[in-house]
């Protein structure tokens, strides 16, 4: 019977395909842990180097933060190039400077980057990012004058528009009647259902972290004005309860 099993046996190993989630888990981790090592390797040969995190809720609203480093690279044509490395994805529990200073040197450590060879900081304008005595700039700077602080130049432009619109009421008001027009559309299917018959298009709620992304709340009122109104007076024909219908009304002036 020994005799019969054993070919059987070996059908069954030549029939082994890896196709399970776990031995896919499995491949992706060890291919991970190569990619890892060959930018480690990159960073250590430059020496100097330059530090990027950024933080952001994921779907299921944990908080994760990234660590990108940046440095020069003599590349295979003898020339200098700058490069930029994705290397880790760690969840982030608390976001006061001194706990995400503490992650900062974590990862530097676990990976036997030397903090004395960073030589720039790029993080966004929060304070517990750019705080000059508890942010992580002024505690990374503790441990490495050297490392210069560079805020996100994207991020302060952001906060450029943003301020820009708060000195202006018209502007505030204009913005604030684009999230009410949302609001009032987005809180019933039935008012939702009368502004895609009348203009074939959705309104967006306006973006709290990026301003200039507001623009796609504006699109629809540039393209569809006339169509937008006409729902509006639409849905005085509902029976709303009374703040709906009061801002119907206030919409429409």
């Amino acid at each position: 019977m020994h005799l019969i099993a054993k070919p059987q046996e070996e059908e069954k190993r030549m029939r082994a395909h890896y196709l399970s989630w776990k031995s896919q888990n499995e491949f992706i981790k060890e291919c991970g842990k190569l990619v890892v090592r060959e930018v480690i390797r990159e960073i250590k040969k430059s020496i100097h180097f330059t530090i990027i995190t950024d933080s952001t809720p994921d779907s299921s609203h944990s908080e994760k933060i990234t660590f990108v480093f940046r440095f020069l690279h003599f590349n295979d044509n003898q020339l200098w190039e700058v490069k930029e490395r994705f290397l880790k994805l760690e969840e982030l529990e608390k976001k006061k400077g001194s706990d995400i200073t503490k992650l900062i040197l974590n990862v530097l450590e676990e990976n036997e980057l030397d903090i004395k060879n960073c030589r720039g900081q790029g993080y966004d304008n929060g304070a517990n990012m750019t705080g000059i005595y508890n942010g992580v700039q002024a505690l990374i700077r503790q441990n490495n004058p050297q490392a210069i602080f560079i805020p996100c130049s994207s991020h302060s432009l952001n906060l450029c528009a943003v301020h820009a619109i708060e000195s202006s009421a018209p502007a505030k008001s204009y913005f604030g009647n684009i999230q009410k027009l949302y609001n009032l559309f987005s809180s019933s299917p039935v008012r939702w259902k009368n502004l895609q018959e009348e203009t074939g298009q959705s309104l967006h709620k306006l973006s709290v972290t990026r301003w200039s992304s507001r623009i796609e709340s504006v699109k629809p009122l540039a393209k569809k004005p006339r169509e937008i109104l006409k729902s509006l007076h639409r849905l005085k024909e509902l029976d709303l309860p009374g703040e709906s219908s009061n801002e119907v009304h206030y919409l429409i002036k």
